[in-house]
């Protein structure tokens, strides 16, 4: 991107941001070949933000955030200049939709929008021509860039081979926002940055709001959302960051290909493993029943003859046996259960219990019980289907060539910056 500064002063910045200044004056913050963004755009647009954000207003978090914020404003007007001389359009319907589905992700009746701008004193057209924006955006990446991605067979075939691989390994569910560098001398400004998001973050800001705002990732649409990621296919960086989080924590800035991340941690499992709670046992137990108040001595009694027969008895027949022999009260045998479905008590005894073992007594409500799995049944595995990674590779490779398009209409843009 060639700019043309005319000149950066902090005071003029933040004069120029004062809210009820930028309702009277329409100066100019940036030309953009030959499209004007004015100061008011930019100071409206810094409402939206920090409110979409969850971050506190002040003219110092205004004055930090400025020139990231224009740099997204400077984004908008060449996506929406490339969209026009595309012949992209965008329709009411497509805005209509848009609303409905942002309001959905965002738990907010019909109408929910409009009032969060009126409570936020923000116009309407900020967020009209942010969202029109995106969608121009997206009709142009689906009609230029889309229908040049094939995916083959044999990359799907590849991709599950590995996913099949790594069956049982860990992956982490992250989060990003993405800041792109487009040369060397932008480094240090779109750094200061990412750490000033990461603070917000870490005050308390809506990681969502921000992805949606300052991401220049495919994912920003989504909030930000990586889904799940395997720990194999993680930078080396990343995976350090990651390591030092606990789940709901931010970091960053993080060194990427063509930029700077932030990430935070939603969740950590094993990949594409079945759930411990789907497991399915046939189980039957042996209840020694207790009075409603017992006393110490009736409760070490029934828990020293439980203990007894758990040491004695040998296979499901022997439970049953002694379930009719002892005359215990109610059926022994409790069908089939998933190990979700039991109490905790249970479910700890039971979890790992070899097929026709008797567990330890376990205190329960009425009794004392000795419990035993009769049958275990190991839930199948929830690999993706062949669809699914059809897609994730799609979706990866169009980020990839959005990145490269911002990156060659930057560079042939004219920009003129005028604070």
């Amino acid at each position: 991107m060639r700019y043309v500064l005319a000149f950066i002063a902090a005071a003029v910045i933040g004069a120029a941001l004062n809210p009820a200044a930028a309702q009277r004056v329409q100066r100019i913050a940036a030309i953009v070949n030959d499209d004007v963004v004015s100061v008011y755009d930019l100071e409206t647009r810094m409402q939206l933000v920090i409110a979409s954000s969850g971050l506190r207003p002040n003219p110092e978090l205004r004055q930090r955030l400025a020139r990231q914020v224009l740099r997204g404003l400077i984004d908008e007007r060449l996506r929406m200049q490339e969209a026009k001389r595309r012949n992209i359009s965008v329709t009411k319907s497509n805005m209509d939709r848009a609303i409905r589905m942002l309001e959905d992700q965002n738990n907010v009746p019909k109408g929910g929008l409009e009032q969060f701008l009126a409570r936020n004193d923000i116009p309407r057209e900020t967020m009209m021509n942010q969202i029109r924006a995106q969608i121009a955006w997206s009709k142009l990446l689906n009609r230029q860039l889309r229908p040049r991605i094939t995916i083959g067979d044999d990359e799907v075939d590849e991709t599950l081979a590995r996913i099949k691989e790594r069956q049982g390994e860990t992956e982490y569910h992250i989060s990003e926002i993405l800041l792109t560098i487009d040369r060397p001398e932008q480094e240090a400004e779109i750094r200061r940055t990412a750490q000033r998001l990461v603070e917000g973050l870490r005050g308390g800001g809506n990681f969502s709001g921000m992805a949606r705002q300052f991401s220049q990732a495919a994912s920003a649409s989504v909030g930000g959302d990586l889904g799940w990621i395997p720990e194999a296919a993680l930078g080396d960086e990343l995976r350090k960051a990651i390591d030092e989080l606990r789940e709901g924590e931010v970091a960053g800035p993080i060194p990427t290909p063509g930029g700077l991340q932030v990430i935070r941690l939603n969740g950590k499992r094993r990949a594409h493993a079945a759930s411990p709670g789907d497991v399915e046992i046939s189980l039957r137990q042996l209840m020694l029943p207790l009075s409603r108040e017992p006393s110490q001595a009736e409760v070490e009694h029934q828990t020293a003859l439980a203990r007894t027969l758990s040491e004695s008895l040998d296979g499901c027949q022997d439970i049953a046996r002694a379930a009719e022999e002892l005359n215990v009260p109610g059926s022994p045998d409790l069908g089939k259960l998933r190990l979700r479905d039991l109490s905790t008590p249970i479910r700890a005894a039971v979890s790992d219990l070899p097929v026709g073992k008797a567990s330890a007594p376990v205190r329960t409500v009425t009794g004392v019980a000795v419990m035993m799995v009769c049958d275990r049944t190991e839930p199948k595995t929830a690999l993706p289907k062949r669809k699914e990674i059809e897609d994730r590779l799609l979706e990866t490779r169009l980020g990839m060539m959005e990145r490269r398009y911002m990156r060659d209409l930057r560079n042939a843009a004219v920009v003129d910056l005028r604070i």
